[in-house]
C-alpha cells in the first residue's frame, strides 16, 4: 500500500466525514480525485482490508444486554461446539483461545430476552461444557483503531460531533422509523457520490435529515463512531491477545483508565471475577506478531504496576460477524 492508500485507510477507520459527498471531503484531505477515492475503497474491500463503512452501535443504548463468555470445550468436540453457538445470530465473534477456558464468544440478545437464559440454552447445545458469563462492569475504551502509517505520514484529524461516548446520555426511542433506520445505516455504506442521499431514499427520507439523525445518535452515544471497520489480519497485525489481570477492585478505575491511554489498547473493560477465573481487568492488544504483543502487555503491565498478567492470543477465528441489530424485529 502506497502513502496515500495508508492515509485514506487511517482516516476512514478514525472518523467517516458524515457530509453530503463525504468521498469528495476525503479527497481533499489526501491529494487525489474524488473517483480515486472510491476506486481506491473499492479495492480496500475487495482485498477484504476494509469490512465495511457504517455505524457502529452502542448495542446496550438499543435496549441489547451483550456479554463475553467462556467456555471449557473438550478440544475433540470444539468443531460441534462451535457450530451449535455460532448458529445464535447474536453471537457475532467466536475465538479459540490457550487454557482451560477455551472458547471465548460474545453475545447480544434483543430487548425482552434473557442474557443469562440463552447462553444456558447454547451451552446445553455446545454440550454442557463450563461456562462463565463475563459482562462489562465499565468500559473504558472501544476503539479498534490500528496504526497503519508509516513513519511521517500524517495522522487523520478528522472529528465527528461528540467524538467516542462510551455510555449512551439518551434513551433509544424504539420506533419503526428509528428501527428501520438502524437496519438501514448498520450496512456497508454505498460507493456512490452521494451514499446518504442513496439511504435516505431507501428509507423515503430526506438526507438533511438522515444526517442530523446520525449526528444527534452519536451525540447521544446511541451510536459509538461512523467508520470503516478494518480486517486487523489483513492490514499488517496479524497478532491479537486479550490481556488479563486480577487487579485490586480499589485501583480498578485507576488502571483502566491508564490502560486505555495506550494506542496499541482498542478494547478495555472491568468484568467480574470468579472464583474459577480470578481475573476482572480486560485489555485487547494488537500487534504484528505475538512477540509484538508480548512487549505491548509488559510495557503496559509496568504501566499500571501489575506485573502479573495473562495474554490469551486467538489462535482460531471460528466466527466474525458485524452483529445485525433488530433482525427478528418487522419492518
Amino acid at each position: 500500500m502506497d502513502s496515500v492508500g495508508r492515509m485514506l485507510l487511517d482516516r476512514i477507520q478514525r472518523s467517516f466525514p458524515l457530509v453530503s459527498k463525504p468521498y469528495e471531503a476525503l479527497a481533499a484531505g489526501v491529494g487525489i480525485s474524488e473517483a480515486e477515492v472510491r476506486e481506491r475503497i473499492g479495492e480496500l474491500k475487495q482485498r477484504r482490508q476494509v469490512r465495511q463503512i457504517s455505524a457502529i452501535f452502542n448495542t446496550g443504548a438499543l435496549g441489547y444486554r451483550s456479554s463475553l463468555v467462556a467456555m471449557a470445550v473438550s478440544d475433540r468436540q470444539l468443531e460441534s461446539a462451535a457450530q451449535a453457538v455460532n448458529a445464535y445470530p447474536g453471537v457475532s465473534h467466536n475465538y479459540l483461545r490457550p487454557g482451560t477456558y477455551n472458547m471465548w464468544y460474545t453475545i447480544a440478545v434483543p430487548p425482552g430476552e434473557s442474557l443469562e437464559a440463552k447462553v444456558g440454552e447454547l451451552a446445553c447445545a455446545a454440550g454442557d461444557w463450563p461456562t462463565i458469563i463475563l459482562p462489562a462492569r465499565r468500559k473504558y475504551k472501544l476503539a479498534v483503531v490500528l496504526d497503519v502509517l508509516e513513519e511521517g505520514e500524517t495522522e487523520a484529524t478528522l472529528e465527528q460531533p461528540g467524538g467516542m461516548v462510551l455510555e449512551a446520555q439518551e434513551a433509544f426511542q424504539t420506533t419503526a422509523e428509528n428501527i428501520r433506520m438502524v437496519r438501514c445505516i448498520q450496512e456497508d455504506l454505498p460507493l456512490v457520490e452521494r451514499p446518504f442521499a442513496a439511504w435516505a431514499a431507501m428509507m423515503h427520507m430526506d438526507e438533511a435529515a438522515l444526517l442530523e439523525g446520525i449526528a444527534r445518535w452519536l451525540n447521544q452515544g446511541i451510536i459509538r463512531r461512523f467508520a470503516a471497520v478494518l480486517n486487523h489480519r489483513q492490514v499488517g497485525f496479524s497478532a491479537n491477545g486479550m490481556v488479563v489481570w486480577h487487579c485490586p477492585e480499589s485501583r480498578i478505575d485507576e488502571c483502566g483508565i491508564i490502560l486505555s491511554s495506550h494506542a496499541e489498547v482498542s478494547h478495555c473493560y472491568h468484568r467480574p471475577a470468579h472464583p474459577e477465573w480470578p481475573y476482572n481487568l480486560y485489555a485487547m492488544i494488537h500487534g504484528r506478531s505475538e512477540d509484538d504483543c508480548r512487549m505491548i502487555a509488559e510495557r503496559l503491565a509496568e504501566a499500571i504496576h501489575l506485573p502479573g498478567f495473562r495474554i490469551l492470543f486467538s489462535t482460531r477465528e471460528f466466527k466474525k460477524i458485524r452483529l445485525k441489530l433488530f433482525w427478528n424485529e418487522g419492518d
